[in-house]
């Protein structure tokens, strides 16, 4: 009688522990991903004006039971396209031409437990610029009969040509911020935004901060050591990247420009003069030694500002003239709408890292000397 209910016991677990498993393998395959989709192919033109744009795609995600909707989005060539997760898209951002596999892969899994993923393959271009208009071969006085010469007086005597001013503004450096908590302090919110297309201008030049960050960024060359780069990129991203680029998931300072950045400044010991090379006296005689106190001269450049649809704000040309070029140099800025700081747009700030004219050799070979 004990054997048998020993016996009865032990078939009463194992039938419980069956039933147990079945109910949990039943529950886990309700729960499961069935498919994932986004668009197979997309094309993203980027126009001559910008250096990048960006679009998003609805990414759908069918599961079965509570499984999870959520997914991660991986880019195969983030140098011609990077990608970012918004939500139930993805918004990729079209960098140069090209093309590149974008995968997308649930995080659940699917009925059989296996990853489950879809691919878009996107196609960049670059739109090209437009072609300059043909001059017309037509001569001026075409008309054989009266073969008189064309007389060069206005039709008008009263027009006149007027001179237009430039506005210039000079930053005076007590001192030069050295990291990125030094600039913080200095790289702060104008009182004003502008509204209009030059309303900074018109209302006094309150708005001088868009002089201002330009020359900070000097200050940011200043801090460049190509042993410790880390404390100009981080000088750069305080200056690049701004809450509209955040929120659009632009990359405005990424791993190909600290590449750009290093690559240009470190060779031929450049980096030892290039912050200086834009201050007022620098020149190359004088390995680009800034007269005192350190000042930096810039100026508006002779046409208006353009409106940015994207960043919904104004981008102004700021020019400096230096003895380091035979023409002047432009970079383009921006007054963010969000927090009221200028910061540089896009990668304008890469021209001021091009090639200049060599300083003297004697300062080339006392560079050399310090290693």
């Amino acid at each position: 009688m004990k054997i048998k209910r020993v016996i009865s016991v032990v078939l009463c677990v194992l039938l419980v522990s069956s039933a147990m498993v079945i109910s949990a393998e039943a529950k886990k395959a309700k729960k499961y991903v069935k498919s994932v989709s986004v668009s197979k192919k997309a094309t993203i033109t980027i126009p001559a004006s910008k250096s990048s744009v960006s679009k998003s795609f609805k990414v759908t995600v069918k599961v079965s039971g509570k499984a999870s909707k959520k997914f991660t989005a991986k880019s195969a060539d983030s140098a011609v396209a990077s990608v970012k997760v918004s939500g139930s898209k993805i918004n990729v951002t079209a960098k140069k031409a090209g093309k590149a596999v974008i995968t997308v892969k649930a995080k659940g899994k699917s009925k059989k437990g296996k990853a489950v993923k879809a691919k878009m393959t996107v196609t960049v271009k670059k739109a090209a610029a437009p072609a300059p208009k043909p001059v017309d071969p037509t001569p001026v006085n075409p008309d054989p009969v009266d073969p008189t010469p064309v007389d060069p007086t206005p039709a008008d005597p009263t027009q006149t040509v007027v001179d237009i001013p430039l506005y210039q503004a000079s930053s005076v450096f007590n001192y030069a911020p050295a990291n990125v908590e030094e600039l913080k302090k200095v790289h702060r919110a104008d009182e004003i935004l502008p509204n209009e297309v030059d309303a900074a201008i018109e209302a006094g030049d309150k708005a001088n901060g868009r002089f201002e960050v330009v020359a900070l960024y000097f200050a940011a060359l200043k801090a460049f050591d190509p042993k410790n780069p880390d404390v100009a990129y981080e000088m750069m991203e305080e200056l690049c990247e701004s809450p509209t680029t955040k929120i659009l998931g632009i990359d405005s300072f990424n791993a190909f420009s600290r590449s750009a950045m290093k690559d240009n400044l470190s060779k031929s010991y450049k980096y030892k003069y290039v912050g200086n090379a834009y201050f007022d006296g620098a020149e190359p005689s004088n390995g680009y030694t800034p007269s005192e106190p350190p000042t930096v001269t810039l100026e508006d450049y002779v046409y208006a500002s353009q409106t940015s649809n994207q960043y919904q704000t104004q981008v102004y040309k700021i020019v400096t003239r230096f003895k380091g070029a035979d023409t002047e140099r432009i970079i383009q800025v921006y007054q963010d709408s969000i927090d009221g700081k200028w910061y540089i747009f896009s990668d304008s700030w890469k021209s001021f890292t091009a090639d200049m004219k060599d300083p003297a050799l004697k300062y080339q070979a006392q560079w050399a000397s310090e290693g």
